[in-house]
């Protein structure tokens, strides 16, 4: 597939507003450049910063294949190829020439999902503008298996003690996809929840129906897509794993459930279990009937 060609400007200041170059490990440790992309796919054609234009977020849980849906999405001329941008640095609209000035493309599309210290508060919306929310939602226990391989890539021997099972699953997995869900249905006429394991198994149909959601010109669905022309993928502000450089979606693999321990806490969550039913997910293996008070003569 040909990429459409990019140009990016790096405007390193400490006065402007993150798109988020650390990880959320480092997040909360560090703080200090601020980095801003443009990408002109034409410089001699730029469009104004006043011009309106459809602006697409991107809403997730970390490791829940926004980087795939965002690469999907920017095979499209009329849509941005971005790295991971945080939106909610554009809640105001004194920012909003500055959001347009991002790229050159009619709709942009910005995704950066949730982090762990951000609960409650994510994700804040920019207002006043053409928006479009994509909730992008994946399964508990795949979500938390992927998540952890993430937070304890330093200390790989957490791994599979699980520690932490409770907070990623309740806590993280939990409140922010019902945050999620609490979004769509709010607002449905501007949001459209979409689950990774569908994407996965069709996507031609979800990405033909997503370029219709965004207004774009793309008409037809796509399993392929390029790499970014003007920045390069990597942990951080994208995902930087193997399995996004194959170029190509790559078919949902048998669900097995090789993490009893995971697997426990799961079916041990009531609220946990009630919104995977409500988000359209298949029980568990042994159903998934909800934990019974005591009661006690």
């Amino acid at each position: 597939m040909v990429r459409k060609e990019s140009t990016v400007v790096h405007e390193i200041t400490p006065q402007q507003q993150s798109l988020d170059p650390l990880t959320p490990e480092d997040k909360l440790s560090k703080s200090g450049l601020r980095i801003s992309y443009r990408t002109n796919r034409d410089q001699n054609q730029s469009m104004p910063h006043s011009s309106p234009k459809t602006v697409a977020v991107v809403l997730s849980t970390m490791r829940s294949g926004s980087t795939l849906l965002k690469a999907l999405l920017a095979t499209a001329h009329d849509v941005s190829d971005l790295p991971e941008t945080n939106f909610q640095a554009f809640a105001d609209s004194a920012q909003h020439d500055r959001l347009y000035g991002l790229s050159d493309e009619p709709i942009l599309v910005l995704k950066r999902p949730g982090w762990f210290n951000e609960i409650g508060r994510y994700p804040r919306l920019p207002t006043g503008l053409n928006l479009r929310k994509i909730v992008l939602v994946r399964d508990v226990y795949e979500n938390v298996l992927s998540i952890r391989k993430m937070a304890f890539r330093h200390l790989p021997f957490l791994i599979k003690t699980g520690i932490g099972n409770r907070f990623f699953c309740e806590r993280y997995w939990h409140d922010t996809n019902a945050r999620l869900r609490q979004i769509t249905e709010a607002d449905p006429q501007t949001t459209l929840l979409l689950r990774y394991e569908d994407m996965l198994a069709d996507p031609i149909t979800h990405t033909a129906r997503l370029f219709a959601f965004i207004g774009s010109a793309q008409t037809q669905g796509i399993d392929t897509y390029g790499r970014p022309s003007a920045y390069q993928w990597g942990w951080g502000r994208d995902d930087g794993g193997d399995t996004i450089k194959s170029m190509k979606v790559q078919s949902p693999r048998p669900q097995t459930y090789t993490d009893p321990e995971l697997l426990g806490t799961i079916k041990s969550s009531p609220t946990v279990l009630k919104l995977r039913r409500q988000l359209g997910y298949a029980d568990l293996p042994w159903g998934d009937q909800e934990p019974q008070p005591e009661h006690h003569k």
